[in-house]
């Protein structure tokens, strides 16, 4: 056996080699060199099978026991392995069907008034020439015509000041906040100010690049957030940082190289010059910042869950490794608590729910569940850990928003209805199709009150419909959503009973932390003028099918307004308005955490809406 095996990649229609050491685990030989994205929601455990992919060679070593429970006999025989479970011995080659490209993100939020008052301000400046009767010094001459006292300047940018200013006439523009004048620039550039505001999700990542001179939305890019090889939850990469010396510094540099990669983008895409970027505004949840900002996130998952900082973080941009104007600021949005973030003040800012007198409440539904419940008096909020299998994480033929996923289900005269994203031929199912097959089974008492599965004959003999639909596999009975002749990879896409068990386990802890804040605050539905949807699943899911398995309460279902990527709206009002960011600092300072673990009310609501009604 050779030293070192070589592993040739073939993905989005490129080749690549990797090389590794005989007997290395091919998923971390793949997401150690960032060959190729590849979805393990499970952290690398072979609990969920979806880190599934070709492989070819010699001398393979024989399956798993994890791999044959995983993977069908139609998966095994045409060579699928898990690459978590599959060491590496001699020289293969393996195919990589997961395209990172193909995610349908959401990018859009709601529209939004506020004052043009960005962190980085530009001033075009025709300053007074030195002379013997004014011997001011060149960075006390730009600081007193800015009339502002108590600026600095970055030791960097003062090098180049003397020769800027008498290159061009002492006629300059000067970049700065309230501490500091970032950058001295010759001529009239006060229309080239610009910034970035960022969405960090678990999942998703998305980055907007802003025009701070007139407030406009210049252009946005998304995609899957890269960190997903290390798990498809902040536990399993939080565990990544503890278990590896080099965990942390895995992620950040992770994280970092992906924004720097989609500003540049941006900035190419619209002709704009990297430099010419002085700030970048970052939502996320507490452990996404904590790791974008190279923060240990270890105490976030352990009793009694305390992160590193919730403050507002104001930083140099190069500190964080972030590469937009030398002189560049990050700002890192506050957050209330170790499990409801910064994402959720932005979402919170942008529904606008801390500045009304009304009662509303706001509902985020991404890889966890985030509530607030409250208004300008003051807040409740509470996180729930029920997001992964809203996004197909733990569903057997569960997958993300990507090309090919059935995101809608539909009854009619010909049975059941489906569409996919793109109109591919279906691959798999999201979390709003889940939620519509289930609201379907429920309707039509093939899933019973307590989740459980009716037979094919308890079906007939009780003359329910779609019963042909049902089958039996190794898990139960499941029901077939579209036939293997119908999918593009030859295998029926199903929801089987362990799905219903996972769904049904996620949409109580959702309704039960609705539940809870209510009785926290003496309120009721009836009270709740406003409900929020925001986040991906909530603002694609389908409000009847919602509130059919028992996911939000009908009595709100009138209520509902979809709000979208809100945190990602968040951010971009703080990135072109000083007064949001100081908004941000109120609804901090407004908000009350419930932490659901210890609370006795969440068990016995969990409880209570554990079932469903028809």
């Amino acid at each position: 056996m050779s030293q070192e095996c070589t592993i040739t990649v073939n993905y989005i229609g490129k080749t690549a080699e990797v090389f590794c050491s005989p007997g290395s685990i091919l998923l971390e030989s793949l997401t150690k060199e960032q060959t190729a994205f590849i979805d393990t929601p499970c952290g690398g455990k072979g609990l969920c099978g979806k880190c599934k992919i070709l492989v070819s060679g010699k001398d393979l070593p024989p399956l798993t026991q994890k791999e044959t429970e995983k993977l069908t006999p139609k998966e095994i025989e045409r060579g699928y392995r898990l690459a978590c479970m599959t060491p590496v011995v001699s020289d293969i080659e393996v195919e990589i069907e997961t395209n990172i490209s193909k995610a349908t993100i959401l990018e859009d939020g709601v529209e939004f008034d506020v004052d043009l008052l960005p962190s980085i301000r530009k001033q075009y400046l025709t300053l007074e020439k030195p002379d013997l009767e004014d011997q001011r010094d060149d960075f006390s001459r730009v600081r007193d015509a800015l009339n502002i006292k108590g600026f600095r300047m970055p030791l960097q940018e003062l090098y180049n000041l003397p020769e800027t200013l008498r290159e061009h006439d002492f006629k300059v523009t000067a970049a700065h906040n309230k501490s500091y004048i970032i950058k001295v620039e010759p001529g009239d550039t006060t229309n080239a100010n610009y910034g970035v505001a960022v969405d960090i999700g678990t999942t998703t990542v998305v980055v907007y690049l802003l025009d701070l001179y007139s407030g406009a939305q210049i252009g946005a890019v998304s995609g899957l957030n890269s960190q997903k090889s290390f798990g498809q939850d902040v536990i399993s990469r939080i565990n990544h940082t503890m278990q590896k010396s080099e965990g942390l510094e895995h992620l950040q540099k992770r994280i970092i190289t992906q924004l720097n990669e989609m500003i540049w983008d941006l900035a190419e895409r619209n002709g704009i010059a990297v430099e010419n970027i002085y700030s970048i505004v970052l939502a996320g949840n507490t452990t996404m910042v904590h790791l974008a900002a190279g923060l240990p996130p270890k105490y976030i998952a352990l009793t009694p869950f305390i992160p590193v900082i919730k403050d507002r973080i104001v930083v140099p941009a190069r500190e964080l490794g972030i590469e937009i104007s030398k002189s560049g600021y990050a700002y890192i949005l506050p957050g209330i608590s170790a499990y409801v973030g910064a994402d959720i003040v932005a979402g919170t800012l942008a529904s606008g729910l801390a500045g009304q007198e009304n009662l509303s409440l706001l509902i985020d539904i991404g890889t966890n569940g985030e509530i607030v419940l409250g208004n300008n008096k003051g807040l409740v909020c509470c996180s729930t850990a029920a997001g992964p299998a809203f996004e197909g994480a733990h569903i057997r033929c569960g997958v993300g928003g990507i090309s090919g996923a059935i995101n809608t289900v539909t009854t009619g005269k010909t049975g059941i209805s489906y569409t996919t994203i793109d109109n591919h031929r279906p691959l798999g199912i999201c979390g709003s199709g889940i939620v519509d097959a289930l609201a379907i089974l429920i309707q039509n008492g093939i899933v019973d009150e307590t989740g459980r599965f009716l037979s094919s004959e308890e079906c007939r003999e009780l003359h329910i419909p779609l019963a042909d639909r049902i089958i039996e596999d190794e898990s139960g009975y499941a029901f077939v959503l579209a036939p293997e002749g119908e999918t593009k990879n030859g295998e029926p896409i199903i929801l089987t009973q362990k799905d219903v068990r996972e769904i049904q386990l996620a949409k109580a802890s959702i309704a039960a932390g609705i539940r809870t804040l209510m009785k926290h605050t003496g309120r009721t539905e009836d009270d709740i003028v406003t409900v929020y949807l925001a986040g991906g699943f909530g603002s694609y899911i389908d409000k009847e099918s919602a509130v059919q398995i028992g996911l939000i309460p009908e009595r709100m279902e009138n209520k509902i307004k979809v709000i979208g990527n809100a945190a990602g709206t968040g951010a971009i009002m703080s990135s072109i308005s000083e007064n949001c960011l100081l908004d941000c600092d109120r609804i901090v300072k407004l908000a009350t955490y419930i932490e659901l673990s210890s609370s006795p009310v969440f068990q016995e609501e969990y409880i209570n809406n554990m079932y469903f009604k028809r």
